[in-house]
């Protein structure tokens, strides 16, 4: 009966740290990853270390780095499909988001432009610190979701949100 018990205990010992481990937004990808006219990018930290995360700043000649360390960025396009029901991609997305788990920067503060659709940015983390910086974009019919992964500062977010601007 002690080995049972122990066993039990191991089990839900294991779930619990392997629950722990995943990221806020993980359940997000699984559900858009099924939806159709979803196209879904991810690179990884070896990619991005390879490439360099740096961006332009708008008169081109100055170089702004992200200060921190990015592990991860996800790319998420949807394309509403010519024949057949769109989906709700802005909604869905941001019901993945929510708000008890994520802060809304304002797209306003940061100067960030919404140029004929919707903007919304999502960030979990604690302080100035960031660990999942999320860019949602929405058209008329299409969006993009941008997203960030690593330990980076919310100054960051501004040049993150540019860099939607290659996507749209």
């Amino acid at each position: 009966m002690k080995t049972i018990s122990f066993i039990i205990v191991a089990l839900l010992t294991i779930n619990l740290s392997v629950n722990a481990q995943s990221r806020p937004s993980d359940r997000l990808f699984e559900k858009l990853a099924l939806q159709k006219g979803i196209t879904m990018l991810s690179f990884s930290k070896e990619m991005l270390d390879a490439v360099n995360m740096n961006f332009d700043n708008d008169k081109g000649d100055k170089e702004n780095k992200v200060t921190g360390d990015l592990h991860e960025v996800k790319v998420v396009i949807y394309k509403a499909p010519e024949t057949g029901e769109s989906i709700d991609f802005r909604g869905e997305a941001l019901r993945y988001l929510p708000l008890n788990k994520f802060r809304v920067i304002d797209a306003e503060e940061y100067e960030i432009d919404n140029k004929n659709g919707t903007v919304d940015i999502r960030v979990n983390g604690s302080g100035r610190k960031i660990k999942e910086c999320h860019l949602l974009f929405q058209g008329e019919t299409n969006g993009v979701l941008l997203s960030f992964f690593g330990d980076f500062k919310v100054e960051d977010v501004k040049e993150m949100a540019e860099k939607l601007d290659d996507y749209k």
